[in-house]
Order: C-alpha cells, then sequence, then structure tokens
C-alpha cells in the first residue's frame, strides 16, 4: 500500500512533474517552464500528490479563471501508472477544489476518448451536485491540428454539497 501526501508543488517539482506528464499519454506535453510556473505563480491551484520515498505520483494543474473568480479551471490531471486505480486522483481533485473556498464552480477540457478522465470528473460532479453542461470548446481540424481530437468544455457549478470542515478549522466554522 502507499500512503500518498497532497500538497502545493514548488519550484523544485518542476522536473519531475514534467517527466510524469511525459509519461501519461494522450496528455499534451507543455514546456519544463510552463511546468515551472505553474509550480510557483499558480500553486495555489495545483496540486501534487507525493508517495512516502518522495516520488511525484500525480499532479494537477488549474487556475482561476479571470473574468470568473469563482471557477477553477482544471488544466491537466496526470497520475503515474502504477498508482491508478487508488482513488488518488479523485482525492487531488477535491483537496485542490476544497483548497480554493471562493470556487463553488469547475471547468475542465476532455477529448471524447479519455474515458478515465470523463468519469474521474462526472463521479466528482456528481458527488458535489453539481449540474454540469458540455460543449466543445476547441474543434480538431479548426483550433487544433487534425491529429488532436476536439477538446470538449465540461462547465458544472454551482456545487450544492458543502464542503467538510477541516480539522484545523474553528469550531463552527464551515468552508464553502
Amino acid at each position: 500500500m502507499h500512503n500518498i501526501h497532497y500538497r502545493k508543488p514548488s519550484s523544485l517539482d518542476g522536473p519531475d512533474i514534467h517527466n510524469l506528464i511525459r509519461r501519461c499519454p494522450p496528455l499534451d506535453q507543455n514546456s519544463l517552464y510552463c511546468n515551472l510556473l505553474q509550480c510557483t505563480d499558480f500553486a495555489e491551484t495545483c496540486i501534487v500528490a507525493e508517495s512516502d520515498n518522495g516520488e511525484v505520483a500525480g499532479f494537477i494543474s488549474g487556475y482561476i479563471k479571470p473574468h470568473a473568480p469563482n471557477t477553477l479551471f482544471i488544466w491537466q490531471v496526470a497520475l503515474d501508472e502504477k498508482y491508478r486505480g487508488l482513488g488518488i486522483a479523485s482525492t487531488m481533485l477535491s483537496e485542490l477544489f476544497n483548497r480554493n473556498s471562493s470556487v463553488t464552480h469547475m471547468e475542465t477540457t476532455i477529448s471524447p476518448s479519455n474515458h478515465a478522465s470523463q468519469k474521474l470528473f462526472e463521479t466528482f460532479f456528481k458527488n458535489h451536485h453539481m449540474p454540469v453542461e458540455t460543449r466543445v470548446l476547441f474543434e480538431s481540424g479548426r483550433h487544433l491540428d487534425s491529429e488532436h481530437e476536439d477538446e470538449v468544455l465540461y462547465s458544472a457549478g454551482p456545487a450544492k454539497q458543502l464542503r467538510p470542515i477541516k480539522a484545523h478549522s474553528q469550531p463552527g466554522a464551515h468552508l464553502r
């Protein structure tokens, strides 16, 4: 059994995250520089799953949408193959959503053939009683090269289930 710890990324995680994403097709590769910026400037909206031996097992990158400050856009979910099926991706997503208390909505794009991501997000939306709408955001052959599948936007929210109280919260304090 793997003991996993969830935390904000730091600049030292950039190379490991870059290599993790490379090992997780069909995820699009970004530059190492981009991953470093995600680990620094966007650390509040990204999360690392780390094993007891210090290995980066998973990473989710996201950002708060500039024109919708209550919406967390999830850019990528990467999970090393040997850690799949253990609920780590789901926990990362919940931890990240709960960390950002002003967030009530979530968006992401998923390619039609990425059934694992579809299941992850559909389960998350269902568990948080979030209505969801989908539409093609970026079209293959139009916005993307013809080798790349469409990117379908999943827009969900608002969350209707209250977030759990964290252990360090004051009595009676609720996270929204």
